[in-house]
């Protein structure tokens, strides 16, 4: 027979907590204030003091050791059950359950050797069911696979555009305990959490399968990466240590994007001497990869166009204006205009004037200063000056055969 106190610790303890103000007010109905402060006082001591006898009565009743378990569907499975003074125990369990003891003990082993009975919630109690207390117990299972996937497959995936992610973890439990990650991996190995996942399903213990879901929107940098799904089976300090994780596989993202023009320096304004090689390179960077056109000041056949690049040699004023880059693929077009003025350098004409002034003066200073070297210092000559003089006393004698003069 149940004594007075435990059935007053086991079944009536909260329902008189949560009257005690009405208890008051029956015993202090029609009394003064005073006396009904007094009874007020005196009735919470009570209640205190019953409050404190049954925490006591609970704590040396029974105690279960270890109080909480964690086990993984089909292993081994133990915890104590004691008291401070000997009385008869058992334990009731769908596995491994044991009656009452023949004979008074302080301690009784519940043990089974493979737990599978996921809702199997092992208690000890004594004899008349005076007292009792239930083993906090967790059977887990990890999940036979985890993996991700999109929910409609983006046939292709375009920058700025939301896709909904599916990650599916298969047959786990409890699935309450579980929380799924999503990461982006990009191309250097560097990991990126995108969201945590968890729901509330602490009421179901045997294995479901969960499904996650997240909205993603790429863009052009995260072409190259990938996407997984991580599920984090979360059992607290009596699970395993660290928490049992598992990964999906891995999504490789091919993001299509239109092109983005990376001109160097970029869309600028530029001089060239006219003669000199002009020689423009517009690159851009798209998926996929784009088509190159040039809208030019107007045609020359000194002009080679060659996808990205042109290049106009023996530059003329007439050359002057805009040269405008457009990169094209199917999901747009970028343009960079570059403003070319075609400058006359005359400093080698200047140079060239002043050498033929200064060839001019000096041929011209040669046939003056020749002129009159002839003039003043050779004076004038005749022809019959260099004949010789005739005087008028002149014999001619003849000796042999030649005629001889003497003067």
């Amino acid at each position: 027979m149940l004594s007075l106190s435990t059935v007053f610790c086991k079944a009536e303890r909260a329902h008189f907590f949560n009257s005690s103000n009405r208890i008051a007010e029956y015993f202090t109905e029609g009394r003064s204030l005073l006396v009904r402060w007094k009874m007020e006082i005196l009735i919470g001591l009570l209640i205190s003091s019953l409050s404190l006898y049954c925490d006591f009565t609970d704590a040396e009743c029974l105690v279960i050791s270890p109080a909480r378990l964690v086990v993984k569907y089909g292993d081994p499975a133990s915890s104590n059950c004691s008291s401070d003074t000997p009385v008869e125990i058992g334990w009731e369990s769908t596995q491994g359950g044991v009656g009452l003891t023949d004979k008074e003990v302080k301690i009784l082993n519940w043990r089974v050797d493979s737990v599978t009975d996921w809702e199997n919630n092992p208690k000890c109690f004594t004899d008349g069911g005076q007292c009792e207390k239930q083993l906090d117990i967790t059977v887990y299972k990890l999940p036979d696979s985890v993996s991700i996937s999109y929910r409609k497959y983006p046939d292709p995936m375009v920058e700025g555009h939301q896709y909904l992610l599916q990650c599916l973890v298969q047959n786990i439990a409890p699935i309450g305990r579980l929380r799924v990650t999503f990461y982006k991996v990009n191309t250097t190995g560097e990991q990126t959490e995108l969201d945590t996942q968890h729901k509330s399903k602490d009421n179901i213990k045997t294995p479901e399968n969960g499904t996650y879901t997240l909205d993603f929107t790429p863009g052009r940098d995260d072409a190259g990466a990938q996407l997984l799904c991580s599920a984090m089976l979360d059992l607290g300090p009596e699970g395993p240590q660290p928490p049992a994780v598992m990964d999906s596989n891995r999504l490789n993202i091919n993001v299509h994007y239109k092109p983005q023009i990376t001109m160097s320096p970029g869309c600028f304004s530029m001089t060239i001497t006219e003669g000199n090689t002009l020689s423009l390179n517009c690159s851009a960077n798209g998926n996929p990869a784009p088509s190159y056109n040039w809208l030019l000041p107007q045609a020359d056949p000194n002009t080679m166009k060659e996808r990205s690049v042109v290049t106009i040699t023996n530059m003329a004023k007439s050359h002057s204006g805009d040269y405008t880059c457009i990169a094209i693929n199917p999901l747009g077009n970028s343009t960079c205009t570059v403003n070319v003025e075609v400058t006359v350098d005359y400093l080698p004409i200047i140079a060239g004037l002043a050498a033929a002034v200064v060839v001019i003066l000096l041929v011209v200073s040669c046939f003056t200063y020749s002129s009159y070297y002839k003039h003043r210092r050779m004076g004038h000559y005749q022809l019959k000056d260099m004949l010789p003089r005739q005087h008028k006393n002149k014999h001619v004698v003849q000796h042999n055969g030649m005629d001889q003069s003497f003067m």
